[in-house]
């Protein structure tokens, strides 16, 4: 079997998913920074300095996927079967894996755009809060790439269990990864146009977006561990 197909497939995958949310996630906050210019143009150096910082931290979940498919075009050198498929593997982990972190961190860059649009001089406070919001739902691609990071450099046993057991693990790690992600982001959505509204209570907000999103990434961490499980023990 020829390992550079699955190389080559597995790079596809990395990023070809790996762009959808990121993509999404950056229109979503370039459409309220218009919105917001529209409301309050006096503000637009404000307006658009949050926009790229926004944008530039949404971002990371596909430079994680374009990170990993230039790994598995260039830094993989292993043959066989096994490691074929630990290479396609890798893909599907980190492809699937960054698509709710890409769009979830949008959500948050949106909302504080929305918030600048009606009250420019807030702009310090939303972007603290922006910041926080969307680190935590980056969370889900870390994951991600850590799975496929263990993938490649993995010399499995070649048995057909241990071949499923893997891509069984990079589908638990890459679809378990989407939920949390855009559930992150939908709670930082909602702190920042609270923090918008009512910025002196930023603090008691801060702290319960950080719960509730810790708390959303349980389910991430289950995938987690059933993907290391699937990896190292079956």
């Amino acid at each position: 079997m020829d390992t550079m197909i699955f190389v080559v497939l597995g790079a596809g995958l990395s990023i070809g998913l790996g762009a959808i949310g990121s993509a999404i996630g950056e229109g979503y906050i370039a459409m309220n920074a218009i919105q917001a210019l529209g409301r309050q143009p006096g503000a637009s150096q404000k307006i658009l300095r949050l926009m790229i910082i926004g944008q530039a931290i949404t971002e990371t979940a596909a430079i994680f996927a374009l990170v990993m498919a230039l790994v598995l075009l260039f830094g993989t050198d292993g043959s066989g079967t096994m490691k074929a498929v630990t290479y396609l593997s890798a893909g599907i982990a980190i492809g699937f894996g960054t698509i709710g972190s890409g769009f979830g961190a949008g959500l948050p860059g949106g909302s504080a755009l929305k918030g600048m649009g009606r009250n420019p001089e807030n702009s310090d406070v939303l972007t603290v809060q922006m910041i926080i919001g969307q680190a935590v739902t980056q969370t889900s691609t870390i994951f991600a790439l850590t799975v496929s990071l263990i993938l490649v450099t993995l010399t499995p046993e070649d048995s057909y269990v241990k071949m499923f057991a893997i891509l069984g693990g990079a589908f638990a790690m890459g679809f378990g990864a989407i939920g949390p992600g855009i559930g992150d982001g939908i709670v930082a959505k909602n702190a920042n146009e609270a923090v918008g509204r009512s910025p002196k209570h930023m603090g008691l907000l801060t702290r319960t977006m950080i719960i509730g999103q810790a708390i959303t990434e349980t389910t991430d961490i289950y995938s987690l561990v059933v993907a290391l499980i699937l990896i190292f023990v079956v």
